[in-house]
């Protein structure tokens, strides 16, 4: 009996880090360079939390080449800077321009790194480049206390 079980649970799919509740392929993953839609987040949302699930599975391609080049840093992490564990994501709203041009997005990001657990709350923006993706600008972090 407990040998079916872990059969099964190897099989079943790998949830979303974004929290979603998909299976990860049929989510995130997807708009990774490797998946079945390069880089094709449909929403400023989609986009958010496929970042979110390419800094909780260290795939910095992913965040660097979905970040507009003026405002993209040279390094996502100074050397010997911890990473951090991304542990949860909750997105708190969404819009899009009329014009469909630009988005942005509020999400609070709970992760944890060898100083102890953080929440972490930003407002970014977002723009629908010529070619039709959608990249990150900027945000603007919020004050914890």
């Amino acid at each position: 009996m407990a040998n079916k079980r872990s059969r099964a649970a190897a099989a079943a799919p790998v949830r979303c880090p974004c929290g979603s509740g998909l299976a990860a392929t049929a989510c995130c993953l997807r708009f990774f360079p490797d998946g079945d839609a390069p880089f094709g987040a449909p929403t400023p949302e989609a986009l958010m939390r496929s970042r979110f699930t390419a800094y909780a599975t260290g795939r910095d391609d992913y965040v660097t080449g979905t970040w507009a080049a003026e405002t993209r840093p040279a390094e996502l992490f100074a050397p010997g800077e911890p990473r951090p564990k991304w542990l949860r994501l909750t997105v708190s709203s969404s819009s899009v321009s009329e014009d469909g041009k630009t988005g942005e997005v509020t999400f609070t990001a709970l992760g944890r790194t060898n100083r102890g657990a953080f929440r972490m709350t930003e407002h970014s923006r977002f723009r629908r480049e010529a070619d039709g993706r959608w990249v990150y600008l900027d945000g603007d972090l919020e004050e914890e206390g």
